[in-house]
């Protein structure tokens, strides 16, 4: 029997077995043989139609997730518009990360500037506005779609692939970026074959999270919720 040193749950939006099955594979790619990963319980489907509304409208499932798992050490949403992240924070003390600030957070630290490539343009906005509460805004020098769902690139046809490879050709040549992220979870390994390709560090964010989680909770770090434990100290 394993004795694992930390659980670690990981928040799928997305109702699809074929992306849970690779953001799992993606998070034991680079995790600790300690570490437990586990994903959340929801029920699976391939109904592509559902995409949007799972990731960016219906965060009650997401908070009931969390609030409702007392085991996991931690957790990271695996959705890159980073839904329901202050809210979760505000009913949880243990860690919790979204993908999209991981990964952020990760260029920022390894580059002067960086480019994100999404699959929607749909889900720009959200994350224009992240970049600027994460004070990272004046880093990124683009944020372009290549519109494709998530759950059609994660079948890779050749029409998918190329369209995302001129893409990373185009943001290098034009938009002069250092590092690019690909704003789709669980691609760790196509990630490696295009960075490799192409000559430039390309981040996936669920290898990257958890690599961040692990950090975090080896330094015994949580949340720290100020006001709360300022409360301690306040006489009524």
């Amino acid at each position: 029997m394993n004795n694992f040193n930390y659980e670690i749950c990981i928040i799928n939006p997305y109702k699809s077995y074929l992306l849970a099955d690779k953001i799992i594979l993606s998070a034991r790619k680079v995790s600790s043989s300690k570490t437990k990963i586990i994903i959340s319980k929801y029920e699976f489907d391939n109904n592509i139609d559902h995409e949007y509304y799972d990731e960016s409208v219906n965060v009650t499932n997401l908070i009931k997730e969390i609030e409702n798992n007392d085991t996991s050490d931690a957790f990271i949403i695996s959705c890159f518009e980073d839904p329901a992240l202050d809210i979760a924070r505000s009913i949880k003390s243990k860690l919790i990360i979204g993908i999209g600030e991981a990964s952020f957070y990760t260029a920022n630290l390894i580059a002067k500037k960086f480019s994100i490539i999404t699959t929607l343009s749909r889900s720009n906005e959200a994350i224009k506005n992240n970049l600027v509460n994460y004070g990272l805004d004046h880093k990124c020098v683009s944020i372009n779609a290549i519109e494709v769902p998530v759950l059609d690139l994660e079948t890779m046809s050749k029409i998918n692939l190329s369209k995302l490879k001129n893409e990373i050709k185009r943001t290098i040549e034009e938009d002069k970026a250092e590092v690019i992220i690909l704003c789709t979870p669980g691609m760790f390994n196509l990630s490696k074959q295009l960075e490799e390709e192409f000559q430039i560090p390309i981040i996936e964010g669920v290898s990257t999270a958890i690599t961040m989680v692990e950090s975090l909770l080896k330094l015994g770090f949580n949340i720290n919720k100020l006001a709360v434990n300022q409360s301690k100290y306040i006489k009524g």
